[in-house]
């Protein structure tokens, strides 16, 4: 009989704590808006004894220009022929026309010894969904980047 008032207590705080999080987190959820401004974290491997540093994640605004950079260091004393591709592991919504300008012919480079280059893959899309693209340096899984096309 002494723990009713303690199990009361805890179950008003439960329901008290549900519902702030509620109020707190469901708007900001569901406003593309402000998920699409959030910082991109980049994510750097090592990969062929260079560096390459991309996006692990792309929000990008339907109708709005957006880009994909890939950036490129060579840590060898020696200058290094790249070969620089987005393939498509997945698609769910994203138009054709930014899948192709993301995941055209490989981007080939030239990469001094101890140089930085950088790939940008720029493109518009029109649709809102997601898409999955492995980036691979030299036939190598370097990672993976997520695209998310929100509404304007």
């Amino acid at each position: 009989m002494r723990w009713i008032p303690l199990l009361a207590l805890a179950i008003v705080g439960m329901i008290l704590g549900v519902g702030v999080g509620y109020l707190v987190w469901s708007p900001g959820a569901s406003n593309y808006g402000v998920v699409s401004t959030a910082n991109e974290e980049t994510r750097t491997v090592w990969i062929h004894q260079m560096t390459v540093t991309y996006p692990s994640a792309v929000f990008a605004k339907a109708g709005s220009d957006s880009s994909i950079n890939v950036t490129l260091t060579n840590v060898r004393p020696i200058t290094d022929f790249i070969v620089v591709s987005l393939e498509l592991a997945r698609n769910n919504g994203v138009d054709a026309a930014t899948i192709s300008a993301i995941a055209t012919d490989p981007y080939t480079l030239t990469l001094p010894s101890f140089g930085t280059a950088s790939h940008i893959a720029s493109f518009k899309p029109t649709n809102t969904g997601y898409a999955f693209f492995d980036l691979m340096i030299n036939g190598e899984l370097a990672g993976t980047i997520a695209l998310y096309a929100v509404p304007s």
